[in-house]
């Protein structure tokens, strides 16, 4: 065999493994979807309070099916306060009992973040040391979840002004 043709081989045998850890990642993905983090209907919100260690907490109301952050008044980007509610349904990795935690230990006392949607109040603490998991205090559990919206707990969502 030729050394050329030995490449082709080994890059197609590559790509065909690669592959197949693309579908098995994302066949995991969805199963993840199944178990949301909490049960909350997003268009139902109405009010959103997001507050922050270090940084200004903001308020959201939803006036005439758009929203708008308080102090300052101003109108919020709709994407944005949406990919905030999302938070609300992220999948869950593992769900533990509050008490078979140590709430200090895992960044929940005091919280880093802490999302209130309507009655419904998720606190943020630090991450899984392995996976990069982010700890979520709902109510009486506490929930591993991959962490893809931390930034967005840090960033106001007041709707940029188009000239």
């Amino acid at each position: 065999m030729r050394r050329r043709t030995r490449t082709l081989v080994f890059l197609i045998a590559a790509t065909a493994v690669l592959g197949a850890a693309v579908f098995a990642e994302l066949r995991h993905e969805r199963a993840l979807a199944l178990d949301p983090l909490t049960t909350l209907d997003p268009a139902a919100a109405k009010r959103i309070d997001v507050t922050c260690a270090g940084c200004t907490a903001r308020h959201y109301e939803k006036v005439d099916a758009h929203w708008r952050q308080r102090d300052p008044d101003a109108p919020a980007d709709d994407a944005m306060v949406a990919r905030l509610l999302a938070i609300a349904h992220a999948p869950v990795r593992f769900r533990h009992a509050a008490a078979d935690l140590e709430a200090a230990k895992v960044g929940l006392v005091p919280p880093l973040a802490t999302l209130r949607i309507d009655d419904t109040e998720l606190r943020f603490g630090g991450t899984d040391a392995i996976r990069g998991d982010r700890y979520v205090a709902v109510g009486d559990t506490i929930a591993l979840v991959p962490d893809r919206f931390s930034a967005l707990l840090f960033t106001s969502a007041i709707a940029a002004k188009k000239d």
